[in-house]
């Protein structure tokens, strides 16, 4: 893995975006794998380790134990906060750029976690590139189980570390510290857990066994099925004797009913319902009869005259358009008399000739109104009435028509049911055959009665006999498991003596080959020449035992503080190489309690070695300028941090404390 850019915006005391190129360069012919960062107390060296894990892992970043409110709480603390406008961002990110090789092929990752404030929460979002394209499919749970898988949390503690973890290597007298490590670099911490899970399983499962009380159980739901059995066989013979019983009845009605039938019974029967019939019959022929009379008494005989009536009605249109005419001429007449009169004494004889000559054009000649001659002499209410009259005799032609068709119709019927009733016997002569095939029908619907009572009882029971069986069968299910129970058992213990036993070899293997890595690490990194420390891990305790060269057992408490750091940086680097995996090494203050010897050895024999990839975060008292020059020729790039108190913001600054240049 290759850690090639880191980003942080708004993260802690960096404000806005702060993009740190962390690739290391090749510088004639020689790759420096070293990237300085330095910074005083408070200016932000921990928030970058803190953005590449948080990058890489989320809440566990923080922890294994660690909850999702106390996660949430801390993404909003991480969201920065401005002393100078004193107002909080709204949104934070950390990114982290890498390459990693997997089964000879290497990959480019990009990697964002985004958090911004929702209410008095925190919404979170996480996405990955792979060479450039996001890697589609995957929700923020599936993305982060592919980073874990990709860089295990565990192992990333071995390359990714601060004075503290140093610190507490350097001072656990009792293991515990180092027991951790090597559970993590071997994923045992992980066979612990599953270990201590069926632990709990094996305790819940006997407290749950009730064999005897189940087996109790399953043999009262048995005799209660085998009750319900017998009453369904039992109804089933009923329902079987009650329908040959029906069946018997049945036959003997339908011989009586044929024999009924051919002695005219089934007009017999219906001998009432036709005499009822025959009744309303005459009663609807009756009004019939008076409808028809009404009609003809009226103005339907008019209509029986049609041509007549349709010559009547076209000469009196024609003498009301005559008295028209000979009205007009009379109305002219009077007019032309009465400007006659008045124009006499105004216009001479031939103008007024003239003018009447005129007028006469317009009205009729003596020989025109001759010609006119009415045959009814009708004012014209008159002849509207005389209309009406002959279409009223029209509809009611056709009304007496349709009156004459229900009239036919209905004595056909009335013809009809009287033949019927002509063939009826008397009843005298089939009585007792009649009231023998009602009590027969009686019978058969008593029976019938009976068997749909047996069928619903039937069914109850089998609805009953169901649940029973169901019952049953959980019981069985139930004491199947309880069976099983001591097999599980057996396994459960089995499982876990298999895991203890891979845990003993495995860590016994690992233990032999950290122990020589750890001799030549520290040797590597001791002040003391004659000082061939060695050390000896009980693979139980993780109890650590040093060793001088002589073979003489050495109490932690003679080393000095400076040898104690010196030891758990020989440790770190030591569970490193026994992971095998090639990983980037971060680095936060580790010379703190280091003498100039001892720190001048680190900086040779480890800081330039110890990866492909070093990040260090340093005070200026940790690497000073004359450190920084024996490291000079392995550092790819440097980078100061400077905290601005006023604005509560670290600037960034390429070069270290004595090289210091604007970052871009």
């Amino acid at each position: 893995m290759l850690i090639k850019e880191l980003t942080l915006t708004d993260f802690r005391v960096y404000e806005g975006t702060n993009r740190f190129n962390l690739a290391p360069e090749k510088r004639f012919g020689k790759t420096r794998p070293i990237v300085l960062f330095g910074g005083l107390n408070g200016a932000g060296k921990t928030s970058i380790l803190l953005g590449v894990r948080l990058a890489l892992y989320g809440r566990l970043c923080l922890g294994s134990s660690v909850s999702q409110k106390r996660y949430d709480e801390f993404l909003l603390d991480a969201i920065h906060h401005s002393k100078e406008t004193g107002r909080s961002a709204n949104t934070a990110s950390v990114e982290l750029t890498f390459t990693y090789a997997k089964l000879g092929t290497e990959n480019q990752y990009h990697v964002k976690r985004e958090w911004q404030r929702k209410g008095s929460g925190v919404k979170e979002a996480l996405t990955i590139q792979e060479n450039g394209s996001p890697i589609k499919g995957l929700n923020y749970d599936q993305a982060q189980n592919f980073l874990n898988e990709l860089i295990p949390a565990g192992v990333s503690d071995l390359f990714f570390f601060d004075g503290e973890k140093i610190a507490q290597l350097a001072d656990d007298t009792g293991g515990a510290a180092l027991e951790q490590s090597i559970k993590k670099l071997l994923g045992l911490d992980v066979v612990e857990r599953l270990s201590g899970d069926l632990t709990v399983l094996n305790r819940n499962m006997t407290k749950r066994s009730t064999a005897q009380e189940i087996k109790t159980q399953i043999e009262s739901e048995q005799a209660n099925l085998h009750e319900w059995r017998n009453k369904i066989e039992s109804i089933r013979q009923q329902i079987t004797t009650t329908a040959a019983q029906r069946a018997e009845v049945q036959a003997q009605a339908d011989k009586l009913q044929k024999n009924i039938d051919d002695r005219g019974g089934h007009f017999s029967a219906s001998r009432k319902e036709l005499e009822v019939q025959l009744t309303d019959l005459q009663n609807e022929r009756d009004q019939l009869v008076a409808r028809i009379n009404n009609l003809m008494s009226d103005a339907a005989p008019i209509a029986l005259a049609g041509d007549f009536c349709d010559r009547t009605k076209s000469q009196i249109d024609r003498d009301l358009g005559f008295q028209s005419v000979l009205q007009e001429s009379k109305f002219h007449e009077q007019y032309r008399q009465k400007l006659l009169n008045s124009l006499s004494s105004q216009l001479t004889e031939d103008a007024l000739a003239t003018v009447l000559k005129e007028i006469d054009a317009f009205s009729l000649s003596d020989k025109d109104q001759g010609s006119v001659e009415l045959t009814h002499d009708l004012t014209p209410a008159q002849a509207s009435h005389l209309f009406s009259t002959f279409n009223e005799a029209e509809k009611q032609k056709a009304d007496v028509a349709e009156l004459f068709d229900a009239l036919e119709k209905v004595e056909s019927a009335i013809d009809q049911i009287g033949a019927s009733l002509a063939r009826a016997p008397d009843d005298t002569l089939i009585a007792n055959d009649f009231e023998n095939l009602q009590q027969l029908q009686q019978n058969i619907g008593r029976l019938d009665g009976k068997i749909d009572a047996l069928r619903k009882s039937g069914k109850d029971a089998a609805n009953s006999a169901l649940e029973n069986g169901r019952r049953l069968d959980r019981l069985y299910e139930t004491a199947a498991k309880v069976s099983d129970q001591q097999r599980v058992l057996d396994y459960i213990n089995n499982a876990n003596g298999l895991l203890n036993d891979y845990v003993d070899q495995t860590a016994s293997e690992k233990i032999r080959d950290l122990e020589s890595q750890f001799t030549e690490c520290f040797a590597k990194l001791a002040r003391k020449e004659d000082l061939e420390l060695q050390i000896r891990i009980d693979p139980k305790t993780f109890q650590i035992n040093l060793l001088a060269g002589n073979g003489r057992s050495i109490a932690k408490d003679e080393l000095s503080a400076g040898e104690k750091q010196i030891f758990a940086i020989a440790v770190l680097e030591a569970l490193a190489k026994t992971s095998g995996r090639q990983l980037p090494m971060i680095v936060d203050t580790p010379l703190g309690r280091l003498d100039s010897e001892h720190r001048a050895k680190l900086i040779e024999g480890y800081f330039p070695i110890a990866s492909h990839q070093m990040i260090i975060l340093s005070t200026d008292t940790e690497v000073d300028e004359s450190f920084y020059s024996d490291l000079a020729q392995d550092i790819s790039r440097a980078y100061k941090l400077e905290y601005d108190s006023k604005a509560g913001a670290t600037r960034v600054r390429e070069g270290y404390f004595w090289q210091i240049k604007e970052a871009s």
